[in-house]
């Protein structure tokens, strides 16, 4: 068996927005990938939005890009999960069991760009764009492991097109807006005893928004709040080629390209950040509530005789913390650190799935900032994701054509890795 998994922020964090299903597991439970700064990266994103020491706000707390002037800036991120899984799957087909074992080591890289910049209409008005990836995942299995039935390939890959606008009302006060443009592309397979090869591809555009406010106490202490929706109900449409392969009599009539279709609604997603600078020090903090209590199940309709697929997921709320500092050290460089702690949406082994396997997770990172001249800086940071070992556990009882049941089963397969993330972007300040 051949596995792969690589994520744009979360494992898992996972699921669905503009036609996406899936999201990064690297870098937020749930679905967020907050991997689209690298100052952030190196603070645990901690003060998300509101520090101002890059162009990133757009995609935290648009009230926060009133704290730079005329700029942007580009970067990309790395991330690196390592480590291993394995398990057991039980399948009972025509009454026999039968159990298959495997064990498998998991190594794989996926690079991840991002791009913001802002222009500062007057002392007021400013307006930002940002293109960035805030989705992403793959599992990669061999369409022949013993958990085949449950998942082969997880695909996702997701884009944001971000424009933003922020008003600075005073001293003290700055609010923002961004309407925004997602597009993402699922691919998902599996086999099965009744269906042979199962592969959904999914594609579409969907629009969301995400409002700020920033109240600045002084030029050195600030707290901002920002929060993100999208609309009730989402429809994607899916364009499937099923391929049938050992189906007797009347199943080989499933063979062939269906159209597929979902509906889901996406968590709401509140985000409190602060920061205070002393001296040479910069302090800042950031909670996150994500309301995944929406994300109940997800189904797949098809045009086949098959006619539509639910999986159970039951997601919870979830809290994320983190806390960071910065160290001024002189003109030219800027230390940081940070320590995070993301919480999973899933609850229970029994609902956490081969194709989405989250987790509790611990970030401690590390970066920093070295000015090249009066214009331009360049920003490092490196995180270590740190997860405990756990399982996922996914049982199936399917009725087929007739009403007759083909057999069921259940995988049990334990995870044990972690994950680096490391970036580095450019800064030009006009």
């Amino acid at each position: 068996m051949n596995f792969r998994k690589s994520a744009s922020r979360g494992l898992p964090a996972i699921v669905l927005t503009a036609g996406m299903l899936l999201s990064g597991e690297t870098f937020a439970a749930g679905f967020a990938i907050n991997d689209i700064s690298m100052t952030g990266v190196g603070r645990a994103f901690a003060g998300a939005g509101v520090v101002g020491d890059d162009y990133s706000a757009i995609g935290f707390n648009p009230a926060g890009i009133t704290l730079k002037g005329t700029g942007g800036q580009a970067g990309a991120v790395l991330i690196w999960e390592h480590g291993e899984v394995k398990g057991y799957a039980t399948k009972n087909v025509a009454g026999a069991d039968t159990i298959v074992h495997g064990k498998e080591g998991l190594s794989i890289p996926v690079m991840a760009p991002n791009m913001f910049s802002q222009y500062k209409i007057n002392d007021s008005f400013y307006f930002g764009i940002g293109v960035y990836a805030p989705l992403g995942l793959a599992t990669e299995y061999t369409s022949d492991w013993f958990g085949s039935d449950f998942a082969v390939d997880s695909e996702l890959e997701s884009i944001d097109i971000a424009p933003t606008l922020g008003y600075k009302l005073n001293d003290h006060w700055s609010f923002g807006a961004s309407v925004i443009a997602r597009y993402g592309h699922v691919k998902m397979t599996n086999t099965s005893a009744t269906t042979g090869f199962s592969d959904f591809d999914i594609d579409g555009w969907n629009a969301y928004g995400r409002i700020g406010v920033m109240y600045e106490h002084d030029e050195n202490t600030r707290v901002g709040l920002s929060y993100s929706t999208i609309s009730t109900e989402v429809e994607h449409t899916l364009k499937g080629d099923h391929t049938m392969t050992g189906m007797p009599g009347m199943m080989a009539v499933l063979n062939g390209k269906h159209i597929g279709g979902t509906q889901v609604r996406l968590p709401e997603i509140w985000l409190l950040s602060g920061y205070h600078r002393h001296g040479d020090f910069g302090y800042s903090a950031s909670v996150r509530y994500t309301r995944w209590e929406y994300f109940n199940d997800f189904t797949l309709t098809s045009s086949s005789l098959l006619g539509y697929h639910t999986s159970k997921y039951n997601w919870h709320n979830t809290w994320s913390v983190s806390l960071g500092v910065d160290w001024f050290y002189n003109d030219t460089w800027t230390f940081r650190a940070g320590l995070g702690y993301d919480e999973s949406p899933v609850r229970h082994s029994d609902l956490r799935t081969v194709r989405i396997p989250d987790n509790d997770r611990v970030l401690m990172s590390i970066g920093f900032t070295y000015k090249i001249n009066d214009h331009m800086k360049m920003d490092v940071g490196y995180s270590h994701l740190y997860l405990p070992t756990f399982k996922a556990r996914n049982g199936y009882s399917k009725t087929g054509l007739g009403g007759v049941d083909p057999g069921t089963g259940k995988v049990d397969v334990k995870y044990d890795f972690n994950a680096e993330v490391i970036g580095v972007q450019f800064q030009y300040d006009l």
